[in-house]
């Protein structure tokens, strides 16, 4: 085995004894079951349309929560659709494929007493997709009920159960499904913060079972002004069954997950804060085949486990000045992650079948990987004077990615350091410079010589300047230029003569300004050029030969006017063109051309506070390289309303 040891069993040691600890976030958390009530009650609703060449996209959602004397009404809808049409189609021929997806929830309850509400809850889901070779056809529906029963002041129970109805591939199932959640909205025990939720369903659509449960709970505890500790813990198991048609089998994929996450945050001063982290995450994913007909299967099928541990671990220091100009951080991160793959052994046994399990088992264990990251980073913000700014931030790096098997070659460390320095600075009233540069430098080294010939060293340089110049309160113009270098070095490119280190130089320029003729009527103007090369490259002599080169042009210059506060509409015009160049003996020669040229236009209005209208799009006649014109239209359109 060439699996370096790793240190996950001392690090959980570490992780369990270095306190009771807390949570940056939530993970792999189920949606909670027993929602509380809220007087709060949002109605809301979008459509979005979207168009990009041969692409058609709609997103719609409706969300409404209102009541009805003593009932309380709930619907969620969500309704997604993609259209793609095809050209040079064949008369009588499909020319388009598409795929919809829609969801309903509609729920109804009727408190009866302050501690008691009964509760009817209908959902549906219909999936239909005919551009994919798998399950492209599906649909559920299902119609519970029960009540919510607040045990405690912090205690809520919501026992539901009902009917539902699958169906998957033209083949239709239904059962009962049954459904207990439980919901710890808060509490206080003697001065620990103390949340959890908690949930066990089971949908028995015969043959088939689907599963859904899980459990969390959080504990926070202040122990001083000075020292905050926050913990969670949390399960997950979830079971989901597919048919597979062409060999009569029902797939079973069955998910546990175990997270603990812990941190301890404590402030040595109000500008000295130091926060560590441990979270750790175990994961676990069945797949198993079974037949679900009179048919008996042609062959043996083999039944697969996987099984994922990660661990996240980091200690941070923060530091802010009392006046909060001046600041800066450090993080030292490390993390562990294995994963190991395996076969079931069938319940038959001859020679034949135990000949193919232990080749399957090669295959599962082919698989299996380690992988070991360590990185420090962290930043600085320094004012140098009242209109002078300095920042600098950096992260160094390495991964080292391991696999246990002996046909597995993928064995690799992985080196990264980045480096970012940037200033600002009020030049005068009107003149703004900021300045950035960054580099990047990463290797990646294979251990094992069936990879080596990819080891290679890929250096990024980056050179950003910006101004923003205001002569006036109704100009504004902002200028920017990049220059960057990206080079890749193979290690062994003398050795190989299919490995070729290469180069890559861009440099770009912007200019966006903005005039208000007057507080209703502006003009906008953008422009974007861009150049960039590619080629050929001898680092030890720092010589390349350049191979191809492109030139990029895009203007746009629009009239926008407001006829009010809530609405905003312009027109203009937009026009890109693209000149792509080959060197043959040193000498630049025009390979292809392509531009397009049309109008655009934009309007936005605001009929409410929170809700708004939008349209944009755009028409243009493209220039192919073949000299060929082809009109096209895009246009993106959406709609939010909160009633």
């Amino acid at each position: 085995m060439r699996c370096r040891q790793h240190t996950v069993a001392r690090t959980l040691c570490f992780a369990f004894c270095a306190g009771s600890a807390a949570i940056a976030q939530e993970i792999g958390r189920a949606p909670e079951s027993a929602p509380g009530d809220s007087v709060q009650r949002i109605n809301t609703g979008s459509i979005l349309f979207d168009r990009n060449l041969n692409t058609y996209n709609w997103i719609g959602r409706a969300a409404v929560d209102t009541t009805a004397g003593p009932l309380r009404i709930g619907l969620l809808q969500q309704y997604a659709a993609n259209i793609i049409r095809l050209e040079g189609v064949p008369p009588g021929g499909r020319d388009r494929l598409h795929s919809t997806q829609q969801t309903v929830t509609l729920s109804v309850r009727a408190p009866v007493s302050l501690t008691l509400t009964p509760l009817v809850q209908w959902s549906s889901m219909i999936y239909t997709d005919e551009k994919g070779t798998g399950l492209n056809n599906a649909s559920t529906s299902a119609l519970l009920g029960g009540v919510e029963y607040a045990a405690a002041p912090w205690l809520l129970l919501s026992p539901v159960a009902g009917y539902r109805w699958d169906s998957q591939a033209g083949i239709r199932d239904q059962g009962l499904a049954y459904m207990l959640g439980a919901r710890v909205p808060g509490l206080d025990a003697d001065g620990y913060q103390i949340s959890g939720s908690a949930q066990f369903r089971e949908d028995r659509v015969s043959p088939r079972k689907l599963e859904g449960h899980f459990a969390r709970i959080g504990i926070e505890k202040a122990f001083s002004r000075f020292t905050r500790d926050s913990l969670e813990a949390g399960f997950t198991r979830s079971r989901r069954e597919f048919y597979a048609l062409a060999d009569s089998n029902v797939e079973s994929r069955t998910e546990q997950v175990f997270t603990f996450v812990n941190r301890l945050d404590y402030d040595f001063d109000p500008s000295l804060t130091t926060s560590l982290f441990v979270g750790i995450n175990g994961r676990g994913l069945e797949k198993e085949l079974r037949n679900w007909n009179a048919v008996a299967p042609r062959e043996v099928q083999f039944d697969t486990h996987i099984d994922e541990l990660r661990l996240d671990s980091y200690v941070q220091a923060s530091y802010r000045s009392a006046d909060g100009r001046a600041g800066g951080w450090l993080r030292l991160y490390y993390s562990e992650r294995t994963e190991s793959h395996t076969a079931r052994r069938p319940g038959v046994s001859t020679p034949a079948i135990d000949l193919r399990f232990a080749e399957r088992m090669k295959q599962e264990q082919l698989k299996d990987n380690a992988s070991r990251r360590t990185v420090l980073n962290g930043a600085v913000n320094v004012p140098l004077s009242l209109s002078d700014n300095l920042s600098l931030s950096g992260s160094a790096g390495i991964l080292r990615y391991d696999t246990p098997s002996d046909l597995n070659v993928e064995d690799r460390d992985e080196l990264l350091f980045a480096v970012t320095l940037a200033t600002s600075h009020r030049l005068s009233p009107v003149l703004d410079l900021g300045i950035v540069l960054d580099g990047t430098l990463s290797h990646t080294v294979y251990l094992l010589k069936e990879r080596s010939a990819n080891n290679s060293i890929n250096r990024v340089l980056r050179l950003s300047p910006r101004t923003i110049f205001r002569p006036v309160a109704w100009i504004a113009s902002l200028n920017a230029f990049e220059v960057l270098a990206n080079y890749t070095v193979y290690d062994f490119e003398q050795q190989l003569a299919s490995v070729k280190s290469f180069s890559y130089r861009q440099f770009g320029w912007i200019d966006s300004t903005s005039v208000d003729l007057t507080h209703r009527l502006g003009v906008d103007f953008y422009a974007y050029w861009r150049v960039y090369e590619r080629g050929q490259l001898k680092w030890s002599d720092f010589k390349e030969l350049t191979e191809n080169a492109a030139v990029e042009q895009t203007y746009a210059l629009q009239v926008r006017v407001r006829p009010g506060d809530r609405m905003y509409a312009a027109v203009g015009l937009r026009y890109f063109g693209q000149s792509r160049y080959i060197f043959v003996n040193g000498d630049r020669l025009l390979d292809s051309f392509l531009s397009s040229f049309g109008p655009t236009s934009t309007l936005v209005w605001k009929p409410g506070t929170h809700s708004r209208i939008q349209f944009q799009g755009w028409y243009e006649r493209r220039r192919q390289p073949d000299g060929s014109i082809k009109p096209l239209s895009t246009m993106t359109m959406s709609v939010s309303l909160t009633l």
